[in-house]
């Protein structure tokens, strides 16, 4: 038997239902990996054909195809490389299941499929796949070759191979103790995990003790990029080894495709594996798969990967790479020619701009300029390259004026404040940016309707609400024009926080194809741009600009958030509560799943309890619910967003919630019966 194995995995960028397009993904990473002389490959979840396809995985005729595409490409792998690769599978009788094949030259040895299928957070999986139940195993014909399918563990020369297939390894039953009664050497997860923050670290937790408990190399991968339009997949990976990582990606890339490989001992786990057993015992033998493959010849002064360290996670900056690199994926998917904004000088439309800007500057330092240019072209922008220019300088003179279009839409009530800092912003990042005034074509719809009631015209006492949003709807109809007549893609300015409570206005600032902070708490933008302020974003593959900061950022961080549509002084907090507050409200009935009673009991036990009132806090509690319950119509029609937090206010993908109902009115009382009894 090998003492020792090369495993690679593999984070690619794919596309739902281009099965073309992510064959050729897949193609260019085998070949990387050869180079790197892998032994084993591991790719991502449902990686064929990507895995936001929705309701086409009930498609049989479609996905009744695609073992084909399994057998094009195992027809094309080297001879001295196994290879695993996600797809969806349909059997007879219409069922489907998520499953993954062990693929080598013209072969295709066996299909694992996934026991436990995703159903909480963004995840709908048992809508379209059915569970593999433990222990089951049939064969059946794929692409003219009879294979064995189900909960197998493949055996190869002596060495055995299991996986466990994402949503897996996050449950307490997971399949890796079966797989650890059966002696596997390499566990491997294919994945398609969608980013959030803080999910990284419980991920590294499960590989780590996954190699540890089951004494075998863990190997984990996932996809990368915005796939579908929503979920952002960071591309993490890693390799574990007695317990400890040896291999750790960066996360985020903006490369179609990322490889990385290690060299590990199997004999050293084995021997853990021995030394922690219990009982001596012959193997368990079900499900076991002998595969007909010779490893390559092993390389005896080849050495191990070492064990690596593991940076925690700096929430700011992977929020910025994730909402980018989404913002990347949609330019180039869409093949439009960037981005239009209504900058308004606050603090959500600047974070929209900025990350922009910063996405194509790392997709430059990332994809280079040969590349990043033809890019560009595909949305018909046609830049030269750079040359001897700055790469700063060539981003902000010959790029962003194509590729981000600005417009300042000022109304009676706006300040000079906020004019200058969007004009200001807009100047530094090198975006083509306008200004003008809505407040005539506001006066002329006012005109149009005090002309129906003459004698009895609007007044701020008696149409507050009415007179704001006039104004706000009113600057959308010039910013879908620009955005038209300039092949882009407009966004909406909305945050996580808004959204939830509806502090918006419909056609108004949520007018847009992508809000990209939709999924960003306002607290933590507020957050982020102080952080880009004072210290830069940083940057990857780029040993000369280690982070990119904006000056200009000091005017907008400088300001109380301000809808400026009232002709007093107007604060957003002042119509809300503080965004704190409101952000632990929202989080704790998101994540938790409690009654209002439940969210006032948390926020009891923590710091806000000791900065304001009992009665302050169940008068804020009482005013999210009520915006909250009377407003699900407004979250069902916000644009696209990036799932970014813990939680999200999207209906289509997280948060369920009836558009009419009771008002929640038993369960605040409940909550106020309770607090009046402390």
């Amino acid at each position: 038997m090998r003492q020792t194995l090369t495993i690679a995995t593999a984070s690619i960028n794919t596309t739902p239902l281009d099965l073309d397009g992510n064959l050729a993904l897949i193609r260019a990473a085998v070949a990387e990996a050869e180079q790197q002389q892998a032994d084993v490959l591991l790719l991502p979840e449902l990686v064929l054909t990507g895995y936001g396809c929705e309701d086409m995985f009930f498609s049989a005729d479609w996905v009744a195809g695609i073992p084909a595409y399994l057998s094009q490409l195992a027809e094309t792998l080297p001879p001295s490389m196994m290879v695993a690769v996600g797809f969806p599978l349909l059997i007879t009788g219409g069922q489907v299941f998520n499953a993954v094949a062990l693929l080598s030259q013209y072969q295709i040895h066996g299909v694992v499929c996934k026991q436990h299928l995703a159903r909480n957070g963004i995840h709908y999986e048992p809508r379209w796949f059915t569970p593999w139940p433990a222990g089951e195993v049939m064969t059946l014909e794929l692409a003219g070759q009879h294979v064995p399918v189900g909960d197998i563990v493949f055996e190869v020369e002596g060495i055995r191979l299991g996986f466990e297939i994402c949503e897996d390894s996050w449950v307490a039953s997971r399949p890796g103790r079966s797989l650890y009664e059966r002696q596997v050497d390499v566990i491997m997860n294919p994945s398609a995990s969608h980013f959030a923050l803080g999910k990284q670290k419980i991920r590294r937790q499960f590989v780590c003790e996954g190699s540890r408990a089951y004494g075998a190399v863990y190997v984990y991968t996932n996809l990368l990029g915005c796939e579908a339009g929503r979920a952002v997949y960071d591309g993490d990976a890693m390799i574990a080894s007695n317990g400890e990582l040896v291999m750790s990606s960066d996360r985020l890339s903006f490369a179609p495709w990322r490889v990385q490989s290690a060299t590990v001992d199997i004999g050293l786990n084995r021997s853990q594996r021995m030394i922690s057993s219990q009982r001596l015992q012959p193997a368990e033998q079900r499900g076991i798969v002998i595969v007909p493959f010779d490893w390559q010849e092993e390389d005896y002064h080849r050495e191990l990967s070492p064990q690596t360290t593991f940076a925690d996670e700096d929430p700011h900056a992977a929020a910025c790479r994730a909402i980018a690199l989404g913002l990347w994926d949609w330019q180039r998917k869409t093949y439009t020619s960037g981005y239009a904004l209504s900058l308004s000088g606050g603090a959500d439309s600047a974070l929209c701009g900025t990350l922009v800007w910063f996405a194509q500057v790392q997709a430059v330092l990332t994809l280079g300029e040969e590349a990043y240019c033809q890019t560009l072209a595909q949305g018909r922008i046609n830049v030269a390259l750079r040359g001897d220019k700055p790469l700063l300088a060539w981003i902000h003179d010959d790029v962003m004026p194509h590729v981000l279009t600005t417009v300042y839409q000022g109304s009676a009530h706006s300040g000079n404040v906020t004019r200058s800092a969007a004009a200001g912003l807009s100047d530094e990042m090198g975006a083509l940016h306008y200004d003008w005034s809505i407040a005539e074509l506001v006066a002329g719809y006012l005109k149009l309707v005090n002309d129906l009631t003459p004698g009895d015209p609007m007044t701020w006492e008696r149409d507050d609400l009415a007179l704001q949003n006039i104004q706000a709807r009113v600057r959308s109809p010039g910013i879908w024009l620009i955005a038209n007549r300039q092949n882009k893609l407009l966004m909406a300015t909305s945050n996580l926080s808004e959204a939830s409570v509806g502090y918006c206005t419909m056609d108004g600032d949520t007018s847009g194809v992508l809000s990209p902070i939709g999924g960003v708490s306002k607290s933590r933008v507020l957050q982020i741009n102080r952080y880009i302020m004072e210290q830069g974003i940083p940057l990857q593959d780029s040993p000369d600009l280690p982070r990119l900061a904006l000056a200009a950022m000091e005017a907008i961080v400088n300001q109380a958030p301000t809808a400026e549509l009232r002709p007093v002084e107007q604060t957003d907090e002042a119509d809300l509560m503080p965004y704190p507050v409101m952000d632990a409200i929202r989080r704790i009935n998101q994540t938790q799943n409690v009654t209002p009673k439940g969210v006032l009991q948390v926020l009891l036990r923590g710091e806000y309890a000791q900065m304001y009132s009992k009665e302050q806090l169940v008068a804020w509690i009482k005013r999210y619910f009520g915006l909250y319950c009377r407003n699900q119509w407004k979250r069902e029609r916000i644009a696209a967003s990036f799932h970014i937090e813990a939680d999200s206010a999207d209906p289509k993908t997280y948060r369920r919630f009836p558009i009419l109902a009771n008002q929640l009115k038993r369960e605040l009382a409940e909550m106020e019966a309770f607090a009046r009894q402390l």
